[in-house]
């Protein structure tokens, strides 16, 4: 498994360093991870169904610094749901925080709404056209196309805890 993740990560960078323009945020991620992390009110946890090397790699070409926020990657878990419950975990423990009042799981694929259904936590998905509509056959009520509009992503998760 070792030499499969360096295999990985390997062809990773090089394909970043080929062609940078194929490791892109979604718009307006960076600015809001850097935003948000100033809301009393919220606490960010990452978690990631990528390997921890290969996803720090894909952050931070996309300007996003991964070891600023608690995270749990798929070196953490088997399942989606191990992984998720990991990021919790680690959330609770970097924010001081016996509970969360208020949990919502952001995500883009399918996968990420199955998971929070199955772990009884709110959501919030991430994506326009196609991407959109799986989330909604998945049962996403609440979408939003990108993360430019601060004001209407604040009002989004407040809606999805609601949903």
């Amino acid at each position: 498994l070792i030499s499969l993740k360096s295999c990985f990560v390997g062809l990773l960078r090089e394909r970043y360093e080929a062609d940078s323009t194929r490791f892109t945020e979604i718009p307006g991620a960076s600015l809001l991870l850097n935003s948000f992390g100033c809301e009393p009110e919220w606490a960010i946890a990452i978690a990631t169904g990528a390997w921890r090397e290969s996803a720090s790699l894909k952050l931070e070409a996309t300007m996003i610094k991964i070891s600023t926020f608690p995270a749990a990657f798929a070196d953490d878990g088997y399942s989606r749901d191990d992984i998720l419950k990991a990021a919790m975990f680690r959330a609770l423990a970097h924010y001081r925080q016996p509970r969360f009042e208020k949990i919502v799981s952001i995500g883009d694929g399918v996968w990420d709404v199955v998971t929070a259904r199955r772990l009884g936590i709110a959501f919030l998905g991430i994506g326009s056209g196609e991407c959109a509509e799986k989330l909604r056959k998945a049962g996403a009520g609440n979408i939003i196309e990108n993360y430019k509009d601060y004001g209407k992503f604040l009002q989004s998760l407040e809606a999805a805890l609601q949903g």
